[in-house]
């Protein structure tokens, strides 16, 4: 079953000359860890986490993650930006690098733990994109999405007037845009 708050997919690292001077190497951080969180900004705690998502290097090599947005109003606020296409980039979080000089003087992260993902704005791997993200309303169909936030659904209603009738308080609650 689809997480009712949302669900993403982006690239997290890719094997190419970031910002910061160095190319984190494809499969550095294997073995890979089952989940990671996901916040903003780099916060890396509690009060910025927006949600998890699963790991995996494509054919390419590249660090791809599928994942899930939290309910919290925060995680939604993000998942708006992201879906509406303010936010277009992520960036990946690691630490006990093991980093070496190629022959050209360019450092390389070869092995590194993967802590979390992070949606931002500004990231320091300009390839590290938002490949998709869908709301509740684009994962489910209007019945679905409404019995998912504990409406109950009446058949052939007009399902607008009716989550729109449940008033702003609801819909703040549910943290995800309704049908207009």
């Amino acid at each position: 079953t689809e997480n009712p708050n949302g669900a993403f997919e982006v690239v997290l690292s890719v094997d190419t000359l970031d910002r910061d001077g160095e190319i984190v190497d494809a499969h550095a951080f294997d073995p890979l860890p089952d989940h990671i969180s996901f916040d903003i900004d780099h916060g890396m705690t509690v009060m910025t986490t927006i949600g998890r998502g699963t790991p995996r290097y494509n054919d390419d090599g590249h660090l791809v993650v599928s994942g899930t947005y939290a309910s919290t109003g925060l995680a939604q606020d993000v998942r708006t930006l992201v879906s509406e296409g303010h936010v277009r980039t992520t960036s990946v979080t690691f630490m006990s690098a093991q980093r070496e000089k190629d022959t050209k003087g360019v450092t390389h992260v070869q092995k590194a733990e993967l802590l979390n993902g992070t949606f931002t704005p500004v990231p320091s791997n300009r390839e590290s994109v938002v490949l998709s993200s869908k709301s509740m309303k684009a994962m489910l169909g209007v019945d679905e999405a409404r019995e998912a936030l504990g409406f109950d659904v009446v058949a052939g209603d007009d399902a607008s007037a009716t989550l729109r009738s449940v008033g702003a308080d609801a819909q703040a609650k549910a943290g995800v845009p309704m049908p207009e």
